[in-house]
């Protein structure tokens, strides 16, 4: 029997160490989910990617400067002499020292060489002068590095954006589930004063059934904030790059109202420092760019050059060089690239009223996130007020209720409406404090 107890202790004690250990759930601020955005979110890799894929291309454009180099060696064998010469046929005055160890002299009086040959060479092709378009073609380059990197800034800022939208969500619904559950607390005191006042005969049981009806709701109401608040859980981690961990946020979430006055930013200030401001500065100076690189075309080529070369053909190896300037013209291109040219005029100038409209877009874009900021903060000092009111309305009502003053359905609309009060304060708050940071962003103030 002792045996038995012990087979069946071992056989429990390994399925509880056989069973997978559950995952525990990570708490995360909102910094360690913007951390992780930066670090996991495709968007923000992509535009890193970007970065080095532009940061390469400038480093190509950079070695045009150096000259290029090519090395070169062949061999070769042919199946008859490449040179053939008959001295019947040519005067003998014009053969001097021609034999030699590797030339064959025929009865008939004919000379036949270079059967074979190796040859070995190097050579060198420096451009001196290229219109302008070599030094303009790395300005551009240099230009793309710099408008990748404001792209990926600005990716940044969005992703911080959503990170911060998709946080506060989960916080909302927390917060309604917390709110929930105090009001299922409320409804049950309501509920035992109902069934007290019914028992003693003060009341029908239309009340008790009424409350009843109002706690199926609130259970309702639960069920489906706890499915919201694990979708959007779900949808954060996706978002952060963390879809195989389970997350939950910290409810110790910053929740300052300050006035919109100590943020309020000069508009033309925060225009200028506004990363899609440089951006469209950068395009502009990139049209540019193009226009000078097309008025290059039309220019004159200048490039030095020279080669050495090492090889056999007859006799010994014999070293030779060579060195040479060549000027390219372009003469079709007065009459081809010529429209090219206007065409790169045009869009210039074509930027330059993009970047002013754009600029006044972005002038409108912050005048409006202030003004969302300040509604917001409006909605917070609002929705803190309504709380006040409901909560003295549902104590009035509640007092009224078990004096006989008032009926149930006047009480519970009271609980109704101070529950109501609530999830708009911390609907105001979420909504604040993105527009707080929505502001911030948008005058060049980056967070976190």
């Amino acid at each position: 029997m002792k045996k038995i107890c012990k087979i069946v202790c071992w056989v429990a004690l390994s399925a509880v160490a056989l069973q997978p250990v559950a995952q525990a759930q990570k708490i995360m601020t909102l910094k360690d989910c913007v951390d992780a955005a930066r670090q996991g979110n495709s968007q923000v890799k992509d535009a890193q990617y970007d970065v080095l894929m532009a940061d390469e291309l400038r480093k190509y454009m950079k070695t045009k400067y150096y000259p290029t180099v090519s090395a070169s060696f062949s061999h070769f064998e042919s199946t008859d002499y490449l040179v053939s010469v008959n001295l019947f046929d040519s005067p003998l005055k014009e053969i001097v020292d021609i034999i030699l160890d590797d030339v064959d002299i025929y009865k008939d009086g004919g000379i036949r060489a270079i059967k074979r040959g190796t040859s070995a060479g190097l050579s060198l092709l420096q451009p001196i002068y290229t219109g302008g378009r070599l030094r303009y073609f790395n300005k551009l380059a240099k230009l793309n590095v710099e408008a990748r990197t404001m792209m990926k800034d600005v990716v940044d800022d969005n992703v911080v954006q959503t990170t911060e939208f998709l946080y506060y969500k989960v916080v909302e619904f927390h917060e309604t589930d917390k709110l929930l559950e105090s009001m299922e607390k409320e409804v049950a005191n309501i509920h035992q004063d109902a069934v007290n006042i019914y028992e003693n005969g003060i009341v029908n049981k239309n009340d008790v059934l009424s409350v009843e009806l109002v706690q199926d709701q609130l259970s309702a109401l639960r069920v489906k904030a706890a499915n919201g608040c694990k979708l959007l859980r779900r949808a954060l981690a996706k978002y952060i790059g963390m879809a195989d961990e389970d997350i939950d946020v910290d409810m110790n979430v910053e929740k300052d109202i300050v006035p919109p006055e100590t943020l309020q930013m000069n508009t033309a200030q925060a225009v200028e420092a506004r990363t899609e401001t440089q951006l469209l500065d950068i395009w502009a100076d990139k049209a540019s760019l193009e226009r000078k690189i097309s008025r290059g075309s039309m220019l004159p080529v200048v490039l030095l050059g020279g080669s050495a070369n090492y090889s056999k053909y007859i006799g010994d190896w014999k070293p030779r060089a060579i060195a040479f300037a060549t000027v390219q013209m372009p003469i079709s291109a007065f009459w081809s690239e010529r429209h090219l040219y206007k065409r790169s005029k045009i869009a210039e100038q074509k930027a330059l009223d993009f970047r002013q409209d754009k600029r006044e877009l972005i002038t409108l874009q912050v005048q409006d996130a202030y003004d969302n900021l300040e509604s917001s903060y409006r909605q917070t000092q609002i929705a803190a007020k309504s709380i006040a009111r409901a909560e003295e309305n549902l104590r009035i009502n509640r007092e009224h209720y078990r004096a006989g003053m008032s009926n149930m359905t006047s009480l519970l609309e009271a609980q109704r409406q101070q529950q109501q009060a609530q999830m708009q304060y911390n609907s105001a708050i979420c909504e604040y404090m993105q527009a707080k940071t929505r502001y911030l962003i948008l005058t060049g103030r980056r967070q976190y």
